[in-house]
């Protein structure tokens, strides 16, 4: 059901004197925002994202106001697992040797890829099955934004962890320190690539 009362004060609230005025805002003529909050038009998905800009709202919900159901996750495919000690499997080249897996998290357009955590090494902070988040088409920018975060990165010798980054002794090296007091840091390590995690939650 079209929620019209949260409509005429959404629009209100933006400042817009009348519905033609939004409407006009919105490049939709007075009829045809009429008629999509009367239910007798359905709304576009550029429309949508144009209504909650100008209103300043969430898409959702001006989706919710237009009674259009509105999931509450996403799909995505599992693309490596993180083991013990901190390893990272991960396919490279877009090669993914994995079986196919795939979860549902409260996480709408994540243009990254998705980790599942093995084990329960990296605990409290990882906990066993969580899923982690990182973006690797982003360019690799190993700048002081990343120091102390927590980052998957590829070392020179190929091997691929997670850890917690931290500035080497000399330019160009770094310290990699692991959520597990019992795994050694690995000192002035050169490194590939890194990327920071974005977020880990439980599916």
């Amino acid at each position: 059901m079209i929620d019209r009362e949260w409509f005429k004060s959404a629009i209100k609230r933006a400042g817009f004197r009348s519905q033609n005025a939004f409407a006009a805002d919105v490049g939709l003529t007075g009829p045809k925002l009429t008629n999509l909050i009367k239910g007798d038009r359905r709304a576009q998905a550029d429309e949508i994202q144009l209504i909650a800009k100008v209103l300043g709202v969430s898409e959702t919900q001006v989706k919710e106001a237009l009674g259009i159901e509105v999931p509450d996750s996403a799909a995505y495919k599992i693309c490596g697992y993180v083991f013990g000690a901190d390893r990272v499997v991960i396919p490279e080249n877009n090669q993914n040797d994995f079986e196919d897996e795939t979860v549902n998290i409260p996480i709408f357009y994540y243009d990254g890829i998705i980790l599942r955590v093995r084990g329960e090494s990296m605990a409290p902070r990882y906990k066993p099955n969580e899923l982690i988040g990182i973006r690797t088409k982003h360019q690799c920018d190993l700048s002081s934004s990343l120091i102390g975060k927590d980052v998957v990165a590829k070392l020179s010798d190929g091997q691929i962890l997670l850890k917690t980054l931290h500035r080497g002794s000399m330019d160009g090296r770094f310290s990699l320190i692991s959520v597990n007091q019992n795994v050694e840091p690995i000192i002035d390590a050169e490194i590939v690539w890194a990327h920071k995690v974005d977020f880990h939650v439980s599916e």
